[in-house]
């Protein structure tokens, strides 16, 4: 065996509690992860110190050690069961300490039976929802927004009524892969399509992990690999640099609404942000650094600060429209409904094909680009069109919030015929 192992999130290894102990001293299950984070617990065995083999982190093939299988056999029990249930976190929960700590007690079996009267799953996520619309409670620190308080919500209504139609008796000990599988099917039969049941299962997941990170679920089987959000990639569109021109000149005096809608995502285009950062920004939100005027941001979803150049065509929207301020926030509904018609307007008609699975059925069929437009769509656009006007992917990357260059160049549109363009004209083929 090699002196660690390693996972996608951390290290683990065995060692002594004490190296120069004359007596038995406790075998210590060690993990670390991100930068100086570790954990320290003890695996309930003790040993010799010269019965220890340091390097292979088990107890020496020595003929008067009569448990010395059973004891290796367990640690490697330990660490097997331990990287596989981390390996199947998500990313923040990865360097969660109660989380991981939920998990290492699960597998040695040390979580006791408390007096007081059990908590359902659904007391439990009902009074999750509840406090985070109270604003009572945070998550790593940011408080959900409303959107994603509905979507738990919804995910509930759907297993309650999932639990109430096939009499399942849903509790925390009951989510498995049988639970998955079933719940899966009862969604497809309602017509839900692939996108929408990965979102249910997906804040599901989330709702488990918390449970299980406050100690009150103790059931792991919800992490099995193959317990996971199912997706299929969606038909997602970005306007191009002469598309976005159009609806910049598009003259919508006499539509106040539709001229409101318009300049919001005009907002989202030039400054790269989700609707959830570009819509409503404040006045109060610009600085100035060396002379310059940019945006601060404090983008909700990664909780980090970012500056963003404002553009030239972002003044001139506020110059002539807004006083010198910024237009005031708008239902994100209504400007989804307004984008469609603007772009109807623009003649942005260019058919796309979309694929949608619904009831396990495939639907393909063509519809103009304008009805594809939303709020999503100002980010993405902006992302494209950065890449193919040259500018470095890790400028952009600061300022979309994208963490990975792989998520970045899954989430631009950028045709194969674009990118050859794009490569043709770099250094390397001109010299």
């Amino acid at each position: 065996m090699k002196d660690s192992i390693h996972s996608t999130s951390g290290t683990v290894k065995f060692r002594l509690k004490d190296i120069k102990s004359k007596k038995e001293t406790p075998i210590v299950f060690d993990y670390s992860f991100g930068r100086g984070n570790r954990l320290k617990y003890s695996t309930g065995y003790k040993t010799f110190v010269k019965n220890w083999d340091s390097s292979n982190q088990r107890i020496r093939a020595i003929s008067t050690i009569n448990n010395r299988e059973e004891v290796n056999n367990k640690l490697k029990e330990i660490e097997l069961n331990f990287i596989k249930s981390v390996s199947n976190l998500d990313e923040l929960d990865r360097t969660n300490k109660k989380v991981l700590k939920s998990i290492y007690d699960n597998i040695l079996g040390r979580h006791t039976q408390k007096t007081q009267e059990k908590i359902t799953f659904f007391q439990y996520a009902e009074n999750f929802t509840d406090s985070f619309e109270k604003n009572l409670i945070t998550t790593n620190g940011i408080k959900l927004n409303p959107t994603t308080v509905r979507a738990y919500k919804q995910a509930i209504k759907h297993l309650k009524e999932f639990n109430k139609t096939k009499n399942y008796g849903l509790d925390f000990d009951k989510f498995d892969m049988d639970f998955y599988y079933a719940f899966i099917s009862y969604l497809e039969n309602k017509k839900f399509s692939i996108n929408t049941i990965g979102k249910h299962i997906k804040n599901l997941i989330a709702l488990l992990n918390r449970a299980t990170e406050d100690g009150v679920n103790h059931n792991l089987k919800f992490k099995h690999r193959g317990f996971k959000r199912i997706s299929e990639k969606s038909t997602s569109i970005y306007l191009t640099a002469t598309e976005i021109e159009a609806i910049y000149e598009l003259d919508l005096k006499s539509s106040p609404e539709w001229e409101k809608a318009r300049d919001i995502f005009l907002i989202g285009y030039y400054t790269g942000q989700r609707v959830s950062d570009y819509n409503g920004m404040k006045k109060n939100q610009i600085k100035n650094f060396d002379g310059s005027d940019v945006f601060e941001i404090n983008q909700r979803k990664t909780n980090k600060t970012v500056y963003i150049p404002i553009h030239p065509r972002i003044k001139e929207i506020m110059k002539t429209r807004y006083n010198n301020d910024l237009p005031p926030k708008m239902s994100e509904q209504v400007i989804n409904k307004l984008l469609k018609l603007i772009g109807r307007k623009t003649k942005i008609n260019e058919l796309v094909l979309t694929k949608i699975t619904k009831g396990g059925l495939v639907d393909e069929k063509m519809i103009p680009k304008y009805k594809l437009i939303g709020t999503h769509t100002a980010r993405r656009s902006f992302c494209t069109n950065a890449y193919l006007s040259k500018m470095p992917v890790i400028d952009i990357m600061a300022l979309s919030g994208h963490t990975t260059e792989r998520e970045f160049y899954n989430y631009i549109k950028v045709t194969p015929q674009e990118r050859a363009v794009k490569i043709a004209d770099s250094a390397f083929f001109n010299n």
